[in-house]
């Protein structure tokens, strides 16, 4: 353990008894003047803010079915595209986010304020956002679709970002606690215990699990979670913290093409447990669909074990100065399992050993920062200033254990060996990230400016520990990244905002950046290599009333440098990727909103998103030359609707849902689309109120995908390619069939 991290680990678990929640200050502060107005449950047009926003507080997120990743309870939002092949979002191999083209790597994502890196399924850097909390005790989710707040702490938010907010501890004791069950023989359970407040001090501690077997195929998902949260208050301030303890183990689904598809069908998947069939295709011989080994495989799965804990102290050091003070730590350990048959192994299989291996992706990571700002307020001025240092060690390996004649090995398990190691990786990233900003109104309080500029300086060195991948150091650094930002009230309702922000971002380690690339690629590339950068200009109009809230939004967004990962082999391979710049990306676009709400019993939303987002230029491939200039984005549809109406009589509230999704592409050259896909779910609460010694319960009933529609959700399972003319690159997952849950939900 460095130097830094000692302390860090001492400080930060000394004060767990005094854990607490807290909102992050750096981008609370920055919005206090701006409170987004709440029409019942859901800020949808973010009124007073001076960027397009969107918040979704404690009221809404709990009449979500319990389970849903918080990322799928943004999918309505204007701008949101989400995909996910299972009905809560929570599959980590398929939940795609992508927000005006830029893609789940490319977003910001924090848990109060801790950095949760940039979403990769293989992510180096951070915690995916399904394990980050327990969703029934978050007290508020914000979305910003353009340019987030300039104390965000991300070095990937090159578009948008996710926040994340714990609920406070109560201030009276009570429990609460719920089970759902459903389709496929799902279950799932959640318990929380709040102390109520003493003396300043109130707490809660919270725990899930679920089980989840797939709609299709064998097994499931299992994962056990605990949290704590706490909080201290007294004159002087404020300690807050929290902890998150998961185990996660996620049975895949398996990566189609669009030929496999055609010819297997929407149900096809890996072959558990009938074991004798693998046997016979890694052997040659084929049956049913199956026309080669690589078409299915034994079975997939991955395995994840996170720790995350965090202590903020919040000092009122007069009554015009307060600093702020968050360190945090986050181990993971994890595995990727796949059976690969022998034609994909880069041995041969030993005399007794089965023609099959266990493909074993290893992972482990370790990393401490610290976030620290000043606020001070002077006179109509708000001034901020803040700095985030943050240490990683990350270590990626790919090997194959080896099965004897006979059967399956465990996959419920961490194998700690690294036999016919394919390649292995470490990394050592230092980050180092700065703001300075200033929120100040003019015009007696109808003009809102918000100004600033961030800096980084993020060096990653890798470490091939073995021949297979590359080894080097790739340095991201700007020391001006600015952001400005106003709003405008008219009167009457009506207001006008306008933003524009330069955003970098950092080198990504592990499985899908520049490192993925055999030695030879990556020092051709790390000579004329830049990190890629966006400029997001966006001006809007919004009108707010009694019934009806709107807001309209056009972006124009610039992105040099895109980097694309190509992958040239079927994703067990493990083939070294190809990387290459094309150069130059631009999106542009419009987000309409509007809710109407004549009584407190109706509600019905709507938004529209237009995105067009092409490549600039085309880029050399071994001295070819792709023909991606003006083609579209991948995965960025150009047209998407959504609608929900709710109706409340009495005790009981209906609500019926729709989201339409346009074509996307999934090959550079756009020679390769999937077509578009509209979605229906259905609602209906039951609040039973008191009933003896249970303060409150509540009944559910909730139905995905109610029309039963064929789909493809995921499109980049195992990456994009460059072409596929015969529609053979495994990447595509299927959605989810209909499928219903009943819900049952009490406190005491």
């Amino acid at each position: 353990m460095t130097p830094l991290r000692t302390p860090l680990c001492l400080a930060l678990f000394a004060a767990l008894p005094l854990m607490a929640h807290a909102d992050d200050v750096a981008d609370k502060v920055t919005d206090a003047k701006k409170d987004p107005t709440t029409l019942d449950t859901v800020s949808v047009v973010g009124q007073n803010a001076t960027r397009q926003v969107q918040q979704l507080g404690k009221l809404d997120i709990q009449q979500q079915t319990p389970g849903t990743s918080p990322l799928q309870m943004l999918q309505r939002m204007p701008g949101v595209h989400f995909v996910s092949n299972e009905p809560f979002g929570t599959d980590e191999w398929s939940s795609r986010i992508s927000l005006r083209g830029f893609n789940h790597t490319q977003l910001g994502y924090t848990l109060d304020g801790i950095p949760l890196g940039n979403a990769d399924y293989h992510t180096g850097d951070g915690l995916s956002v399904t394990r980050a909390w327990i969703g029934e005790s978050l007290g508020e989710l914000d979305l910003s679709q353009g340019s987030g707040a300039l104390g965000t702490a991300s070095t990937s938010n090159l578009g948008g970002t996710v926040q994340l907010h714990t609920d406070d501890p109560s201030r009276t004791p009570g429990v609460r606690v719920n089970a759902t069950g459903g389709s496929y023989g799902f279950k799932r359970g959640y318990i929380r215990g709040d102390i109520g407040e003493h003396d300043g001090f109130s707490a809660y501690v919270a725990g899930m699990y679920v089980d989840a077997p797939k709609w299709k195929g064998d097994d499931g998902q299992r994962q056990r979670q605990f949290i704590g949260n706490a909080i201290y208050d007294w004159t002087g301030g404020r300690i807050t913290g929290i902890v998150d303890v998961v185990r996660r183990t996620e049975q895949a689904y398996l990566d189609l093409s669009k030929d496999s598809l055609r010819r297997c069908g929407y149900r096809f998947d890996y072959l558990a447990p009938d074991w004798q069939r693998s046997v016979d295709i890694a052997n040659g011989k084929y049956s049913g669909c199956v026309t080669s080994a690589d078409d299915t495989y034994f079975n997939g799965n991955g395995i994840r074990q996170d720790e995350i804990g965090s202590v903020k102290g919040e000092f009122f050091l007069s009554d015009n100065l307060t600093l702020n003070v968050q360190p945090y730590y986050h181990h993971d350990l994890g595995q990727g399992h796949w059976y690969a048959p022998k034609s994909d192994l880069p041995y041969t299989p030993a005399p007794g050993d089965a023609p099959i291996a266990l493909r074993l992706s290893h992972y482990l990571m370790t990393r401490g920062g610290i976030m620290n700002s000043l606020e001070y307020q002077l006179g109509e001025h708000h001034l901020q200033a803040g700095f985030w240092f943050e240490d990683s060690h990350y270590t990626i390996a790919r090997s194959f254990q080896a099965i004897p004649d006979g059967g399956p090995i465990s996959q419920d398990r961490i194998y700690d060996t690294y036999d016919n190691v394919l390649f292995r990786q470490r990394f050592m990233t230092l980050t180092r990230q700065w703001y300075i900003e200033d929120d100040f109104s003019l015009l007696d309080d109808r003009l809102h400016i918000d100004g600033g500029f961030k800096g980084h300086n993020v060096t990653t060195n890798a470490i091939a520990l073995l021949p297979g991948r590359a080894s080097g150091a790739l340095t991201a650094r700007s020391d001006f990244l600015p952001q400005i930002a106003a709003n405008y009230r008219l009167g009457g309702g009506w207001e006008t905002f306008a933003s524009f922000q330069v955003n970098q971002n950092a080198y990504e380690p592990g499985a899908n950046g520049a490192w993925s690339s055999d030695q030879k690629t990556f020092d051709g590339l790390s000579k004329h290599l830049r990190p890629e950068r966006s400029a997001n200009s966006e001006l809007g109009v919004r009108y707010v009333d009694d019934t009806v809230q709107s807001s309209l939004a056009l972006y124009n967004i610039d992105f040099k440098n895109r980097l694309l990962v190509i992958v040239p082999c079927a994703g067990v391979v493990s083939c070294p990727n190809q990387i290459a710049n094309v150069g130059k990306v631009n999106a542009r676009g419009a987000e309409f909103t509007v809710v109407w709400q004549p009584t407190r019993d109706v509600r019905w939303f709507n938004s529209a998103t237009y995105n067009d987002a092409k490549y600039k230029d085309n880029y050399l491939d071994g001295g070819v030359l792709v023909p991606t200039r003006g083609k579209t984005v991948v995965d960025s549809p150009k047209k998407m609707l959504a609608s929900e109406v709710s109706y409340r009589f009495g005790d009981v509230e209906a609500k019926l849902g729709a989201k339409y999704t346009g074509a996307r592409y999934y090959t550079y050259v756009n020679d390769q689309r999937i077509g578009g896909f509209t979605l229906f779910d259905a609602g209906l609460t039951w609040n039973l109120g008191r009933m003896g010694s249970v303060q409150s319960t509540k009944v559910s009933l909730t139905v995905s995908n109610l029309l039963g529609r064929k789909y493809v959700a995921t499109i980049d399972s195992n990456g994009f390619t460059t072409s596929d003319p015969n529609g053979t690159f495994q990447t595509l997952l299927v959605g989810a069939p209909r499928q219903g849950f009943l819900t049952v939900d009490m406190t005491f």
